[in-house]
């Protein structure tokens, strides 16, 4: 399994996070930038191993889920947004996805804002990943969880998440996806341009 997980984190970072940053408006940093994209997919790995699903269409939805967000405001349209943006990127990038594939993962992206009860693993694994932070912040709600897993895991008190993040920090290191100085360099971006305000590439008129 660890290998497994190293290979996917590797997929993820090398080769589908550079196809996002060409079509997405999103920032590099920031609250709602790559930044947040790529721990939602960290987490979203976690949840797929949690419940036996397959885990490429996982870290495909994590990768799509806020790529046509235009603020970092409270939006329920941005979902339905990327759907457009998602179905082209998917037909042009990954051509072997069976069309029920597609379906799931576009139905997880579109519906991520709003959807309560997943209707199957990409949509359960994605919501759940994409709330972690927001129980972490403001208090956990587990009737937003579909997953045991990122039940436990939103529901972690402030040494809990700790532990959980310096675990996750060592496995990138030990398996060279990222260094110790790499990780610590892109907290302290997120740290600036949250401070600043996020600069997306379209904003709303």
């Amino acid at each position: 399994m660890k290998q497994d997980k190293a290979y996917y984190c590797k997929l993820y970072f090398n080769q589908i996070l550079p196809q996002i940053t060409e079509i997405t408006t999103q920032s590099k940093y920031g609250y709602h930038g790559l930044s947040h994209t790529n721990q939602v997919a960290l987490f979203g790995i976690d949840l797929a191993y949690s419940i036996n699903q397959d885990i490429l269409p996982v870290i495909l939805a994590a990768g799509l889920h806020d790529c046509a967000r235009t603020n970092d405001e409270w939006c329920t349209e941005h979902g339905p947004r990327a759907v457009l943006v998602g179905r082209d990127f998917l037909s042009k990038n990954y051509k072997n996805l069976s069309e029920s594939t597609i379906r799931q993962i576009l139905y997880a992206v579109e519906n991520h804002t709003v959807g309560r009860v997943a209707p199957d693993g990409v949509s359960a694994c994605l919501w759940d990943a994409d709330r972690i932070r927001l129980s972490w912040e403001y208090g956990f709600r587990p009737e937003f969880f579909n997953t045991a897993r990122g039940h436990d895991i939103a529901g972690l008190g402030i040494d809990g998440q700790r532990k959980y993040i310096e675990e996750q920090d060592a496995f990138l290191i030990r398996n060279r996806i990222k260094s110790y100085e790499q990780i610590q360099f892109e907290r302290e971006q997120d740290k600036i341009q949250n401070t600043i305000g996020t600069v997306f590439s379209c904003r709303q008129k």
